[in-house]
């Protein structure tokens, strides 16, 4: 089995991590970039340039290469975005099947999938290179507000690339995940995402291993590209003022200003004022170079980028109005993206919540560490739920049906837990009612053990994706806190004292909980088996007015900040992937270090960070760090899912802001005597009128017993997954019969015949660095 890793698939640049030995890699290519330029360039020789060379190329061959092409990924052909694209690129789009966009180059049209595929090749051959192995698998991240046409449309990209892409994780929920894991607090955090391409603002209230997300709210053509442009236009002026030519009519000659724009924006964020010399900026009469001086200041750059930073305080606000929270609500802001860089966007984020945002974490790495961390978590738990090899003459367990409605592949039988966990001192057993009443069989309680034994681990975990009902979790977390306090209460004073490490790393087993004690609507119970809870250890020390740490002082604060089994036998010298590792974010100095495989950038601890992890190859390090449990992502989708209704208006089937995974189920009649086909048209958005939303594609549902009109009701269940993406499944109300649905998206590829023909036209093409 190869490799699994997290992407950060920006507009701007691509970045990729991986979780190995207890540590968080962000990989870098054979020269030492940990950023790659999301840009893909055609070379006359046949070849697909990726990264620096691209962009090099982009400057003397505009018209062959492309970049910021996730801005336009998954949006029909009619989009007002496309047609802005069109007259802002150089490279030439074109309309292809399906409402869909086709790039062209070199006389080879290639959809938009397409392209992020050979993006994400390339980033495939650098972890490859770094790790020494195979990688197949990925969690890919998207801005929250991305839709189901621009998940799908990801996805695909994904699979062309070669890869199993193991979930579509939202950008804020993976940096608030590289902020928060491994942390006790008890925080409300704001996620700012301004990248080059998208702007996000999510809400999320972190507990332990819980990431909530509360709302989110976004715009996904706004970025730090508009502010590029912004800046080029004013040099177009400056130009066409000098020289009586205007680089706009030449596609070459803008690409060349805009390159310089982004320069421009770049120096101001780090200094007062920016000057560049820019030599054959277009030609003249005969031929003759034109070229141009041209300077700025922060406070122009300050004007220019004012209306757009503008936009993003009103998304940021849209946020706070959902989840009906106030600025001062927040215990703190996490600046995403490296538009946050400008010194004008710290000053209004500050401004707008009343406190400094959090500058210790790497803006352009945050996300891709939360996703490899989320990778990871995905891949243990895929792994352990491999069943071993039944043993010799050893009796098999007696076999029982499936549940009705349950899911097989979530199943919570089918879910492994951690191998081993403390418990804490001999406790009655707490007899809760179960998720699954179904069951007949109940387990069997377990002994009482002393004090920092170990016992095999009850039977429900967090599951594989990482998503359980949240009114459970809280519910076991509330049960947990006075099994404990009642502990407690009758301990004897001095064995409080006694051994505080092992107190810190007590973990008490799982309970099931009824969903009548819960409230509100919870997702499906058929697909998540009831949530283990752990008790926090103890509270990381602050570093903030630390100085560096020598390697020796270490060994005396990892033991407080994570879980730690001496007697662990899944830890004896075991190499390879520790799930639920705690992140360290990379230093902003290179660091080649004696352990680091080629091309991997080794992450040392910094003194501002709540997290320290020792380098591989240190006796500390292995064999005794013990499993963590995986975070638990609650996360939103961002826009209502619609369908069409008499008159062209909008009926809501799941809305704004509900928790996912989700379901709602409507019932549908046919329309005519002896219809068997019916067609339901779908869209997002939250307007009344069905056209004033974004069109998803048709709903057809199929193979309809022959009825009079209005004799054959379907009930049609609609489920977002935790990836956000769109199932819909439907049956004969009257007879149990499922119908067959068949959802055909606009603008994405949807058949595997047109999927498996780009997997073997990208096979076909040399991707390359330079």
């Amino acid at each position: 089995m190869g490799a699994v890793v997290g992407i950060d698939l920006g507009t701007t640049n691509t970045v990729v991590a991986c979780v190995r030995n207890g540590r968080v890699h962000v990989l870098a290519d054979e020269k030492g970039n940990r950023l790659l330029p999301s840009v893909v360039s055609f070379h006359p020789s046949g070849d697909v340039l990726v990264g620096y060379a691209a962009k090099t190329r982009r400057l003397v061959d505009a018209k062959n290469t492309v970049a910021s092409i996730k801005r336009l990924i998954g949006r029909p052909w009619d989009s007002d975005e496309i047609r802005l694209a069109r007259s802002r690129f150089a490279f030439e789009l074109r309309e292809g099947p399906g409402q869909g966009s086709l790039v062209v180059c070199r006389g080879e049209a290639y959809t938009l999938p397409e392209i992020s595929a050979f993006v994400l090749k390339r980033v495939r051959q650098i972890a490859e290179a770094a790790l020494g192995e195979t990688v197949d698998k990925a969690v890919i991240t998207v801005p929250a507000h991305f839709n189901e046409l621009q998940r799908a449309s990801t996805k695909v990209a994904g699979r062309v690339a070669g890869l199993e892409v193991l979930r579509i994780l939202n950008e804020p929920t993976a940096a608030a995940l590289a902020y928060g894991f491994g942390s006790t607090k008890n925080e409300r955090v704001a996620v700012y995402d301004y990248g080059g391409g998208t702007f996000d603002c999510s809400l999320l209230e972190l507990s332990g291993n819980l990431y909530e997300v509360l709302a989110t709210a976004g715009d996904t053509f706004l970025g730090g590209d508009d502010i590029d442009s912004a800046i080029a236009e004013q040099m177009c002026g400056a130009f066409l003022q000098q020289h009586r030519y205007d680089p706009r009519v030449d596609p070459q000659a803008f690409e060349r200003l805009r390159a310089a724009a982004e320069t421009i924006k770049i120096d101001l964020s780090a200094n007062m004022q920016a000057q560049l010399e820019l030599a054959e900026v277009a030609y003249g009469v005969g031929g003759a170079p034109l070229g141009m001086t041209f300077g700025m200041t922060q406070a122009d750059l300050d004007a220019i980028a004012e209306p757009f930073v503008q936009r993003t305080l009103q998304v940021t606000q849209d946020s706070l109005n959902i989840a009906q929270l106030s600025p001062s609500a927040f215990d703190c802001v996490v600046l995403v993206g490296g538009s946050t860089r400008m010194p004008i966007v710290r000053r209004r984020v500050e401004a707008f919540f009343g406190s400094p945002p959090m500058d210790r974490v790497n803006p352009d790495e945050v996300v891709a560490i939360g996703a490899a961390i989320q990778a990871a978590a995905l891949a243990e738990g895929a792994r352990r739920s491999i069943p071993p090899p039944p043993i010799p003459g050893a009796p098999r367990p007696p076999t029982e049906p499936p549940r009705a409605g349950a899911s097989t592949l979530n199943d919570p039988d089918d879910v492994p837990t951690e191998l081993f966990q403390r418990t804490i001192a001999a406790q009655p057993e707490r007899k809760l009612p179960s998720l699954a009443p179904q069951r007949t069989t109940q387990p069997l309680p377990a002994p009482p053990v002393k004090r920092g034994t170990l016992r095999p681990p009850p039977t429900a975990m967090t599951p594989p994706h990482g998503v359980v009902p949240l009114q459970a979790v809280r519910a076991v977390m509330d049960q947990v806190a006075q099994q404990q306090a009642e502990q407690e209460a009758h301990e004897p004073p001095a064995s409080k004292r006694d051994d505080s490490m092992t107190k810190a790393n007590t973990l008490p087993g799982a309970q099931h909980v009824d969903p009548s004690l819960t409230k509100g609507t919870l997702p499906s119970m058929k697909a998540f088996p009831p949530p283990k809870v752990t008790s926090a250890p103890t509270p990381f020390p602050s570093f903030a007015n630390v100085g560096p740490l020598p390697t020796e002082d270490i060994s005396r604060i990892v033991p407080d900040a994570m879980s730690i089994s001496r007697q662990s036998p899944r830890a004896a010298g075991m190499p390879g992937l520790q799930p639920g590792i705690m992140p360290v974010y990379p230093d902003r100095r290179a660091d080649p270090g004696p352990d680091r495989g080629p091309g991997a950038t080794t992450l040392t601890a910094h003194p501002r960070e709540d997290a320290f992890v020792l380098p591989v190859g240190d006796p500390r390090a292995q064999p005794n760090w013990q499993p963590r449990v995986a975070p638990v992502l609650v996360d939103v989708t961002p826009r209502a899912l619609v369908v069409e209704v008499v008159g062209g208006f909008s009926d809501t089937v799941i809305p704004r802001n509900a928790t996912i995974p989700c379901e709602h189920t409507r019932v549908f009649a046919t329309g005519r005597d002896m219809q068997t086909t019916v067609h339901i048209r779908i869209a997002q958005g939250e307007a009344p009128r069905f056209a004033q939303n974004t069109y998803l594609g048709e709903l057809e549902l199929s193979g309809l017993r022959p009825a009079a009109r209005g004799d054959v009701t379907l009930s049609v269940t609609f489920e977002l997954d935790a990836d956000g993406s769109l199932q819909v499944q439907a049956v004969d109300a009257s007879t149990g019969r499922q119908a067959r649905a068949t959802m055909r998206l606009i603008a994405v590829a949807q058949t595997e015949e047109e999927i498996e023909e780009m997997i073997e036209r990208s096979r076909s093409v040399s991707v390359t660095g330079g």
